[in-house]
């Protein structure tokens, strides 16, 4: 599990595409003193295995369901990537629930400056919106980050000064596609009131009508 609070930001060293998937070599400082070979690492929000170390770099594998559902194919020799290494059981939890299971991907249609903050506009699929409330939390290329608001083509996120500086949002620009990750707790939510469910599945007992009786809703 992870927290969306990015630790690093690493270099792509190397990308080798095969039929199968695509390997991916990383350059890194800070995250590499605790490193092991089998850890689970968050690269641009996607949970990925640690296969290969040597020295300040690491390597991943990504399969194609992966490259189809993320925007890790897009990715090029010397771009960052955000990294992050999984919660600790004793650490301290400042972001929100992040699984590092990419839903789908968005793509930044607006940039604006507003105060200190930069607003990003990012549009996305009604499959992905459904699962996001303004207020709510997103992870955006596996940064934890707070909805001020949204609608039925996309939401808005606004970047404070040190979250550019530490991240890939200094240099984001309308056009580029980002991995996106919903709440998960809102989607355990939507399993548990039995919407989309097939008709196979056993419907749950519990219902909006009895959150409302018991003073949930």
């Amino acid at each position: 599990m992870f927290t969306g609070l990015v630790e690093e930001l690493a270099t792509i060293r190397q990308i080798r595409v095969r039929s199968d998937g695509a390997e991916i070599e990383l350059d890194a400082h800070r995250i590499m003193s605790d490193m092991n070979l089998g850890d689970s690492i968050s690269v641009n929000g996607i949970c990925l295995t640690v296969v290969r170390m040597q020295g300040d770099a690491f390597l991943v594998e990504a399969v194609p369901e992966t490259l189809r559902r993320t925007n890790l194919g897009r990715l090029s020799v010397g771009d960052k990537v955000h990294v992050e290494r999984a919660m600790p059981a004793g650490g301290r939890f400042g972001g929100h629930i992040v699984s590092g299971h990419i839903d789908g991907t968005g793509r930044v249609s607006k940039v604006q400056e507003e105060g200190v903050a930069r607003v990003f506009t990012i549009e996305a699929g009604a499959d992905i919106l459904k699962y996001i409330v303004e207020k709510g939390s997103i992870c955006v290329d596996g940064v934890s980050l707070t909805v001020m608001d949204v609608d039925d083509r996309g939401f808005r996120v606004a970047i404070i000064p040190h979250t550019r500086g530490e991240t890939r949002f200094g240099a984001t620009k309308v056009g580029d596609v980002v991995n996106l990750e919903c709440d998960v707790i809102a989607k355990y939510v939507e399993r548990l009131l039995g919407f989309g469910q097939s008709a196979r599945e056993p419907a749950s007992a519990l219902s909006f009508e009895f959150l409302q009786k018991n003073g949930f809703a």
